[in-house]
């Protein structure tokens, strides 16, 4: 097979959404799994609804995914004369003649020499289409239509595949006509079924058609996205789902797993995705991606002991303000003493003494002070809940959350000592 060239081509009149980034991703793949080219083409010939700053969320959001292209970006605005002298060959060839368009303005209209047939669809097969009648090929203000462009801009960039969704099969009929009065080959198409809400109606923003944007923007990861749409249109070859990154999809990416039914859009399993993504990142990383969420700096010194303590409970981003100040917020002891069993006081004093001039500079130094307080539990008959839940309440004041040995990390030995004193001197006025 020649080289495989793939192109992705929007239009900069609104953000890139999930069914955008979906195309962008599965040519992204198509290209790297044969060792071909990726171009970016802006389709900005609508002069009244394109604007710079949908382009610049483009390109923006489809960086912040990870999906770079080897050409491009070119743009039809600056493609004028190439448009020009297509139309000009069909216009020789008696396929082209002015008419007046709905507008009362003239317009140059491509005459098909045929009416009916078919184009190959690589995962439908032979799709045909009947009755095409002429249609505008250049504007009266001189720009091409979308079909028009697009069949010229693909024989010029030496497109091999093109790749998009169902929506535009209506489109490839016309551009099929397009690409034979041209004298050319049209490439083979790839129409991705359909992307559906839970209840198999087209996607709405009730179900989650957010754009990208908004999705960072509510702490969603690239990774969790860019897995979640690879999951939408393509399957793993043993059927189960794949929790991959990028570059994983692309040494695992099988094309011909790709189908033609919709996918449903699923917002909880996304969601699970981003949380196994978040779990799955070095601390470190996790530390500056949460970075522009937080309200306040994280204690200095003990900031990725703080983010491996919310780790396991975040789904999003956006979590970890609210989990933070579970964790490092006030305690007011006076709102669950009257709620601990009576060996309570034994423990916060018993707590307290093993803290008092304690070094706690590693979870394995709480890890080991975990460990004494249990042992010491089960020499005085003390339950191990009866032991740890009323410390987790002195500590946060919180009924569930990390374990107690990243609580205690977290704090420092001196604000768990103050915050166990706190509750004891609470229980005892209870």
């Amino acid at each position: 097979m020649s080289e495989v060239r793939v192109r992705f081509a929007p239009s900069p009149t609104g953000l890139l959404h999930l069914g955008g980034a979906r195309t962008a991703l599965f040519n992204y793949l198509f290209a790297h799994h044969n060792d071909g080219t990726l171009i970016l083409r802006i389709e900005d010939t609508d002069r009244a609804r394109s604007r710079n700053e949908f382009e610049h969320d483009l390109l923006e959001n489809l960086g912040w995914l990870g999906l770079s292209f080897d050409e491009g970006p070119y743009r039809q605005s600056e493609r004028g004369e190439l448009y020009e002298r297509a139309a000009a060959r069909l216009a020789e060839k008696g396929l082209a003649y002015e008419a007046q368009d709905e507008d009362a303005r003239r317009a140059l209209y491509f005459r098909p020499p045929d009416r009916a047939g078919s184009f190959w669809d690589g995962l439908r097969g032979e799709v045909p289409y009947s009755k095409v009648g002429d249609f505008v090929i250049l504007k009266s203000d001189g720009t091409p239509s979308y079909n028009f462009a697009a069949v010229v801009d693909d024989l010029d960039m030496g497109i091999t595949h093109v790749i998009r969704g169902e929506e535009h099969i209506p489109n490839t009929a016309r551009q099929a006509l397009l690409y034979r009065a041209l004298g050319a080959k049209e490439p083979t198409f790839l129409h991705l079924g359909l992307i559906l809400g839970p209840d198999g109606k087209k996607l709405s923003k009730r179900h989650g058609a957010a754009s990208i944007a908004d999705y960072r923007r509510q702490g969603y990861l690239p990774e969790a996205l860019v897995n979640y749409l690879a999951l939408l249109g393509w399957t793993h070859s043993e059927g189960k789902e794949e929790f991959a990154g990028l570059e994983e999809l692309v040494r695992k990416w099988d094309p011909s797993r790709l189908g033609a039914s919709p996918a449903i859009f699923d917002l909880d399993r996304l969601l699970s995705l981003n949380a196994r993504h978040i779990r799955r990142l070095p601390a470190g990383e996790l530390r500056r991606r949460l970075e522009p969420f937080l309200e306040e700096p994280l204690p200095q010194g003990r900031e990725l002991q703080v983010v491996e303590a919310i780790r396991e409970d975040m789904r999003l981003l956006s979590d970890a303000p609210r989990l933070v100040g579970d964790l490092l917020g006030p305690v007011d002891p006076d709102a669950f003493a009257g709620e601990l069993p009576e060996s309570s006081e034994e423990v916060f004093a018993h707590a307290a003494e093993t803290l008092d001039g304690r070094r706690l500079d590693s979870l394995e130094d709480a890890q080991d002070l975990v460990g004494e307080l249990r042992a010491w539990a089960k020499e005085r008959g003390i339950r191990t809940r009866d032991l740890l839940h009323p410390l987790r309440l002195a500590l946060t004041g919180q009924n569930r959350g990390p374990e107690m040995a990243r609580l205690f990390a977290v704090l420092g030995a001196e604000e768990a000592r103050e915050r166990i004193e706190s509750a004891r001197e609470a229980r005892l006025r209870a």
